[in-house]
């Protein structure tokens, strides 16, 4: 399994622990993920697969992401670790039909994009306003017109008490 350290370029606020309950030795948290679906370079998704996480530092798509990661201490707060998210490698499949725009394509044809799924969480009790707030910063950020954004339902997370 591969491992890298990705340090944000200036550190944040100590956000604190994670709240919620404890029951027989583990924590319980409500939160909602937020799973984007974000394009890299070809030879990023390569290079992930092989075991290379340091090149998704070099990817100029991927660094926007991780700044609004960075930036928005909301997203990814664990406590004594912040801007957490996890990467699932893939690819996106898509039409573009008339009237789109789009970054990758053009309009008629039928494509496939290297594809990061990355999730990350946000505390279920953040209201709205700031929710909304949030996503729109991932949104403004994404390189394509339509961006794949997916909020959850609250869950909960499990951690150690």
């Amino acid at each position: 399994m591969a491992t890298t350290t990705i340090t944000p370029e200036a550190a944040g606020p100590d956000r604190g622990s994670a709240g919620g309950g404890t029951r027989e030795g583990v924590r319980r948290r409500t939160v909602r993920t937020v799973k984007v679906y974000w394009p890299v370079a070809a030879v990023t998704l390569a290079a992930c697969g092989r075991g290379d996480l340091d090149v998704l530092r070099a990817d100029e798509s991927f660094a926007s992401l991780l700044r609004v990661l960075e930036t928005t201490p909301e997203l990814g707060d664990f406590g004594v670790y912040g801007d957490v998210f996890e990467v699932a490698l893939g690819a996106e499949g898509f039409t573009v039909r008339p009237g789109a725009r789009p970054a990758l394509g053009s309009v008629g044809g039928r494509f496939l994009s290297s594809t990061l799924a990355v999730t990350t969480h946000v505390d279920a009790a953040t209201d709205d306003d700031a929710l909304s707030r949030i996503l729109a910063r991932l949104i403004d950020a994404h390189p394509w017109e339509i961006p794949v954004v997916e909020l959850s339902a609250p869950l909960d997370l499990v951690t150690p008490a």
